[in-house]
């Protein structure tokens, strides 16, 4: 089927029009990332200015468990014993250089 002169003069004026068409498929994509980021972007600024509530509460630490009869049970102490004294410091070596002074001067 052979071209005639009417059909080339109707495609010569639809050219530009397929131009305009095949730039906006192209640039599509893009424009479409860079309004998903914008609304994301949007969104995380919403939410950073919200209240945050939160997100789930366990049962048991919303509820104080009292302790009644559990464990072992604790001796009384006699009246005429003394109380043990409890050691100061743990049993830790202890490094000490006898070329360094114990004392501090705090005067300047």
């Amino acid at each position: 089927m052979p071209l005639l002169p009417i059909d080339l003069q109707t495609l010569f004026t639809q050219t530009s029009q397929v131009g305009r068409e095949q730039a906006a498929r192209k640039d599509a994509p893009p424009l479409a990332q860079q309004l998903q980021g914008a609304q994301l972007a949007q969104k995380a600024e919403q939410l950073d200015h919200a209240v945050n509530q939160p997100r789930e509460q366990d049962k048991e630490s919303e509820k104080v468990k009292d302790r009644k009869g559990g464990g072992a049970p604790r001796r009384r102490r006699q009246p005429g014993a003394k109380r043990a004294a409890p050691d100061a410091l743990p049993s830790t070596d202890v490094v000490r250089d006898p070329a360094l002074g114990r004392n501090v001067d705090i005067s300047s």
